[in-house]
């Protein structure tokens, strides 16, 4: 009888490592489709909708695969992993019931990095977010909108903490604005959680280093927005950051494990290692 469960548990062992080489060849060619398209929005959606048809268990394994990837370096999972970051967009194509299911899978697989992505926020954070929507400027969303199209720096200046994300949106995507102005709203403290998120998948902003860097230190970023920037920090930020013991402690830990995977010479981060 002990000789027979030693088999079984070997090729229980064997299946679950084909299943696994099977997801991440599946994940690539994914990632490679995604990347062949130009607009983000349509490969955002098409990451959705992929997610959407295909089994749940095999789509909980691609996510994890993704993930897994992304914090092991590889760079052909930075796209698809950025766009997890956007988590609203992508609730919206896939829908409350394949996100359930998804979850479940991702729970009894062990996909614990992968299953932030798709989870609610913490009450904690619907409420901050409740209250900044009642924090309402006098003028008309309409108003602040067509201020934000504008390029004059006083009134860039003066909207870049709009509690909307609409506003933000428009001023995120003025050709005027500096990196100075985007630093000020990834930073403070009081810019609400969506807009930090909106900011961390932004096709213009999020490949600057400083702007990572700043939502990751800024307390409102989504706790699964920060611990999927980590992966593209330098070592010795990565170090600063085990070190800081105002950040949650899921942060300080992945931020130290990280850091003991780099070589100490190695200071670039994971994505610039690979090329």
């Amino acid at each position: 009888m002990e000789v027979k469960d030693k088999v079984v548990s070997r090729l229980e062992r064997l299946r679950h490592a084909f299943e696994e080489t099977r997801a991440l060849r599946m994940a690539e060619r994914l990632a490679r489709q995604l990347s062949s398209l130009s607009d983000p929005g349509f490969q955002l959606y098409s990451l959705g909708l992929r997610l959407r048809e295909m089994p749940s268990k095999e789509g909980a394994m691609i996510l994890g695969q993704i993930c897994r990837g992304r914090e092991k370096g590889n760079p052909l999972f930075e796209r698809a992993h950025l766009h997890l970051l956007a988590k609203e967009a992508l609730l919206e194509v896939l829908g409350e019931a394949k996100v359930a299911s998804l979850l479940q899978e991702l729970r009894f697989l062990g996909y614990e990095d992968a299953q932030r992505y798709l989870m609610k926020d913490p009450p904690s954070l619907q409420f901050e977010r409740k209250q900044e929507r009642e924090r309402r400027p006098k003028e008309s969303l309409g108003l602040r909108i067509s201020l934000a199209r504008r390029t004059t720096p006083r009134i860039i200046e003066r909207l870049i903490y709009d509690p909307d994300e609409k506003v933000i949106r428009t001023i995120l995507g003025n050709p005027r604005i500096t990196e100075v102005e985007v630093l000020k709203i990834a930073s403070a403290p009081r810019t609400p959680p969506s807009i930090l998120a909106t900011l961390a998948h932004h096709q213009r902003w999020i490949p600057r280093y400083k702007v990572k860097l700043a939502l990751v230190y800024n307390p409102n970023t989504p706790l699964r927005v920060t611990l999927g920037l980590l992966p593209l920090l330098m070592r010795q930020d990565l170090l600063e950051i085990a070190q800081c013991e105002t950040l949650p402690h899921a942060v300080i830990e992945k931020a130290s494990r990280l850091a003991k995977r780099r070589n100490r010479t190695d200071m670039l981060p994971l994505e610039e290692e690979v090329r």
